[in-house]
């Protein structure tokens, strides 16, 4: 097995632990109950007691931290939730965020979530071999200047995933990396309002020659 079929099993063990947390999150849960369910998840799939990281759950306010460990905050009824989590396979990472409603969502967190679904689109779409990273993320800034969010997006787009879970090339409006064939990335636009709570989308990408392979399967 090389080193993108251990990525491609990688991912696949995380979206099957998503589609499975997904069904187990309900409203009375501690975030934590949730992150330590994912751990156990990953190891039943096959990704081992080596994560690539602790799982980040946030709900409600809290998602306005974009990296917040879970806590032992109870999931309420209508909260915005998201969780960032990856399993390794053979030494290789994997990466994917998911931010959803339980139950009735805030219109404006609605909002911002059709938004940062909209930039992380267009944002994938320019992602090639030959791109430079820095025009990937420059491109989600102004999109979100447009909805006067800018301000809220205090992270780079992404970064490159391997043996490493943060790793080159950083896809970042400072980076001077130009994107190779081959290389496994993340496209992670993310908007976080203090008080309101936050949204953040993360896919996990190949770099091909004339656009890109996305390895993440769990819906959006």
């Amino acid at each position: 097995m090389n080193r993108l079929q251990a990525v491609r099993q990688a991912q696949k063990i995380t979206d099957k632990v998503f589609a499975e947390i997904r069904q187990f999150i309900r409203a009375g849960l501690t975030e934590k109950q949730v992150a330590d369910k994912i751990k156990r998840l990953i190891v039943k799939h096959g990704g081992g007691t080596r994560m690539a990281f602790t799982p980040i759950v946030c709900s409600g306010k809290r998602t306005a931290l974009f990296h917040g460990p879970a806590s032992k905050k109870k999931i309420r009824k209508n909260d915005i939730v998201y969780i960032d989590m990856g399993a390794r396979y053979r030494g290789y990472c994997s990466d994917l965020t998911r931010t959803f409603f339980l139950g009735q969502p805030s219109p404006r967190l609605q909002k911002i979530y059709k938004i940062v679904l909209a930039v992380q689109k267009k944002q994938i779409s320019l992602v090639k071999a030959g791109a430079r990273a820095a025009d990937i993320d420059q491109k989600g800034r102004d999109l979100l200047k447009k909805h006067k969010l800018a301000k809220y997006f205090t992270h780079s787009t992404g970064h490159g995933v391997g043996l490493k879970i943060h790793q080159r090339p950083r896809i970042s409006h400072k980076s001077q990396e130009i994107l190779k064939a081959g290389q496994v990335i993340t496209i992670e636009p993310g908007v976080y309002i203090k008080g309101l709570g936050g949204v953040r989308i993360e896919d996990m990408l190949i770099v091909t020659k004339t656009g890109s392979e996305n390895l993440s399967k769990s819906p959006k």
